[in-house]
């Protein structure tokens, strides 16, 4: 199964390491240390697949990977990193370490790495040597994995210039606004994670890797500790002896080639095929690139249960679960004390690991029995669906008949109200004429008065005018007195 490892490490004089030897020894290589005057030759050394030299827009470089020949800049390169550095106890250099899925082809693995690097290169600005190595000939044959080098300074066109940010303390990352260095690691470890899966994804392979630690998944497994150099070395010198112990005496009883071997590069040989009681199913969770094609979509899909009418779907292969053959193979104890301590670990993830994929079969059981029990309510409920459906059209057709009476009812009580209405109206406006024509007619009335009462005043002014007037003509008369007549 796809298994996550991202380390970084520190290549720092105060170590006595050197990153001119650090980038021969991982590109298997022979580059010269113009410090100290050593040559590091290590161009025998075989096993490595692949090999990148990046640098930033604009300092000199892209991504060449395999094939061409790189040596005399890669020594440049470390040279100049080791020529930047002035303190006896200076860093060098930066290694991460990666774990390739043995699941992924030659060119999804350098896809995988070249992206990665071209990560640190945007992040940081810092010149990226890494090389991708495979399986050795003495254990694991899916240890496919990748060193990648960073120098620690900028890489700019006049050459390595400032510290880049990750070199930096947290103080003086907390200056530039930036966070700690621990946050930036976990930030590169998800990064990676999600490479990982979205490579995996795109290989169709249904297992998914996890940056985060088994606490903080919430499992039950307990890491294994690192071996190191020297226990490794042990260990395998432990393994070679039991091999040799348990060989056949003549070549003619031994097979042609051991199953715990991996061929040299370039000898033609192609690889064991891969042990498939060894290949587990991840369960770590999917990653956010590849939410919508995670191992539980695919296990939900594999595990329907079919019922009448409907096709049987294939089954999902079951995965086996066996102890581990161990690092380096079996026939061989481990020979330290924490390669002891790593067999015990292994063993009681491996108990954990057949205790959860029996919760894992009980629960897709118990969810094949509740999708049987909702298919058979389901049975049940269609034979009366019927009368249901008829019980439910009588109501709405009751319903239907009350709306209208309701409606119906309305309506007429609305026509009484319009016409008692009208009524009420027509008795309004024929109250109205009756009162206008009674306002009418006392307006004529008063009219005719003043009218009647105007003509007797005039007729009496007439009748005083006319009495003036005869006055007037009899008073000359009486001046004068009678009159002779002849």
């Amino acid at each position: 199964m796809a298994l996550y490892h991202l380390s970084v490490k520190a290549v720092s004089r105060g170590g006595g390491r050197s990153a001119v030897a650090c980038a021969a020894y991982r590109q298997a290589e022979s580059l010269h240390d113009e410090r100290t005057g050593q040559t590091h030759d290590y161009e025998r050394k075989r096993g490595v697949e692949a090999r990148l030299l990046m640098m930033p827009d604009g300092a000199g470089g892209s991504a060449v990977m395999a094939g061409e020949n790189w040596t005399a800049e890669r020594e440049r390169l470390w040279n100049a990193a080791e020529a930047a550095e002035r303190r006896k106890d200076a860093r060098v250099a930066r290694e991460y370490e990666l774990a390739l899925p043995h699941e992924l082809d030659a060119a999804s693995r350098r896809r995988l790495v070249t992206v990665f690097a071209g990560e640190l290169v945007e992040r940081f600005g810092v010149a990226v040597d890494a090389a991708i190595h495979a399986p050795g000939r003495e254990g694991d044959r899916r240890n496919w994995h990748a060193h990648v080098l960073t120098t620690t300074r900028k890489a700019t066109p006049e050459g390595l210039g400032e510290k880049a940010g990750i070199e930096l303390s947290d103080t003086a990352r907390a200056k530039l606004g930036l966070g700690s260095g621990a946050a930036e690691i976990e930030g590169l470890r998800e990064v990676w994670g999600a490479l990982i899966n979205r490579e995996l994804e795109r290989a169709r392979v249904a297992e998914r890797v996890d940056h985060r630690s088994y606490a903080r998944q919430g499992r039950g497994e307990q890491a294994r500790q690192h071996l190191g150099p020297a226990a490794s070395s042990l260990e395998r010198k432990v393994a070679r002896l039991a091999r040799q112990r348990d060989a056949p005496e003549s070549a003619s009883e031994s097979p042609a080639v051991s199953a715990r071997e991996w061929p040299r590069e370039g000898s033609g040989a192609a690889p064991a095929p891969m042990d498939p009681l060894r290949e587990a199913p991840n369960p770590h969770p999917a990653s956010p690139l590849s939410a919508d094609h995670g191992p539980e979509r695919a296990r939900a899909a594999s595990e329907r249960l079919a019922f009448p009418g409907e096709r049987e779907p294939p089954k999902a292969p079951e995965a086996a679960v066996r102890p581990s053959a161990g690092v380096y193979g079996a026939g061989a104890d481990p020979a330290t004390r924490i390669g002891r301590r790593n067999a015990e670990i292994e063993e009681r993830n491996r108990v954990l690991q057949v205790a959860r994929a029996a919760l894992e079969t009980a629960r897709r059981t118990l969810e094949r029995l509740e999708r049987g029990r909702d298919w058979v309510v389901g049975l049940v409920r269609g034979v009366g669906a019927q009368v249901v459906a008829e019980r439910e059209e009588r109501a709405r057709e009751a319903e239907r008949l009350r709306q209208e009476r309701e409606r119906a009812e309305a309506e007429r009580r609305a026509e009484l109200d319009r016409q008692e209405r009208a009524r009420l109206a027509e008795r309004e406006r024929i109250a109205a004429e009756l009162r206008q024509r009674e306002d009418e007619a006392a307006r004529r009335t008063t009219q005719a008065r003043r009218d009647v009462g105007r003509e007797w005043v005039w007729r009496q002014v007439e009748e005083v005018e006319q009495a003036r007037r005869q006055r007037e003509s009899e008073a000359p008369h009486q001046r004068q007195g009678p009159s002779l007549k002849m």
